[in-house]
């Protein structure tokens, strides 16, 4: 691209070139920065004249990408956020006052457990800030956080690279959970009268061995896995409605246990805990408002 003049460039267009590939549709980043819906088009066109390429291209699924917009996005969302700085004036954040709009990715297992404490502390502290929770999961909240889909992740993920940061909400084990009434399970629930049950896996990518089925591997055991679901939320459903066992993180059951008729049960192995993580990158690090959001959620899990 030529040199650029700055004078001759409106910044606004950057404000609707993070909305759009944000939300990966023209009327939604439209609705989120108040502008019609051909006001967005229109900046887009500029955009792309000024970028020399399409940006973002229709497709069934939104509006896509580019290889170009998806290595300027981050650089954009920084520069957006620095400007916010700038007015902000240094001044402290106040999240009494504050409107403020966070975007989170969240798998289904930490909204479930984390989200009804955290909306419940921000009724209480910070009545004005809203959040949007965007579902992600281990393969792919990295990414999201790379491109800029989101500001934080929480939940279970790989090591981040090194320009990103982690903090530990809390570790999680494992709880087995049959229904109240199922005809096979016993107490307490040794190991042979485990593998002849027929189990749920929860993956996200449909795969019936598990970090289960791993630990039962080591020791040259396996379980009949008879049912996969890509959702967390639908073991304890349908272990309710069934003679399938689960073996699945604790916080997932424990609060449901009131609720359904189901049975708990330590796991006849051992299986090692996982850490459950808030995640973020390194350009929020000085942010007051991100800094208060990752104390209140860190709080949030401790209590969890």
């Amino acid at each position: 691209m030529n040199a650029v003049h700055l004078a001759n460039i409106d910044l606004n267009l950057l404000v609707v070139f993070d909305a759009v590939f944000a939300e990966g549709h023209a009327t939604r980043a439209a609705e989120r920065i108040g502008l019609t819906q051909p006001a967005v088009s229109h900046a887009l066109n500029r955009l792309r004249a000024l970028f020399g390429d399409p940006l973002f291209v229709r497709s069934p699924r939104g509006m896509v990408p580019t290889s170009l917009a998806q290595d300027i996005a981050p650089n954009v969302r920084s520069i957006l956020e620095q400007v916010q700085g700038v007015l902000r004036g240094g001044r402290a954040f106040d999240p009494t006052a504050s409107t403020r709009q966070f975007v989170l990715g969240l798998s289904d297992y930490a909204a479930y457990v984390l989200l009804p404490r955290l909306t419940a502390r921000l009724d209480q502290e910070a009545p004005g800030l809203s959040l949007v929770a965007r579902n992600t999961s281990r393969s792919v909240g990295l990414s999201m956080l790379e491109d800029g889909t989101v500001e934080l992740i929480a939940g279970n993920f790989p090591e981040p690279p090194t320009h990103m940061r982690e903090g530990l909400l809390y570790e999680e084990d494992f709880i087995c959970a049959g229904r109240g009434d199922h005809p096979n399970l016993g107490e307490p629930l040794d190991l042979d009268r485990y593998l002849a049950l027929r189990h749920i896996q929860v993956s996200m990518r449909g795969n019936p061995s598990g970090y289960v089925d791993a630990v039962l591997a080591e020791r040259g055991l396996k379980r009949n896995v008879a049912v996969t679901v890509g959702h967390f939320l639908m073991a304890p459903m349908l272990v309710d409605a069934s003679d399938l066992v689960a073996t699945e993180p604790r916080r997932l059951f424990t609060p449901l246990a009131g609720r359904l008729p189901l049975r708990l049960f330590p796991p006849p192995i051992d299986i090692p805990q996982f850490r459950v993580v808030q995640t973020w990158h390194s350009r929020h690090d000085a942010d007051p408002g991100h800094q208060w959001l990752r104390r209140i959620l860190r709080e949030v899990g401790q209590q969890a």
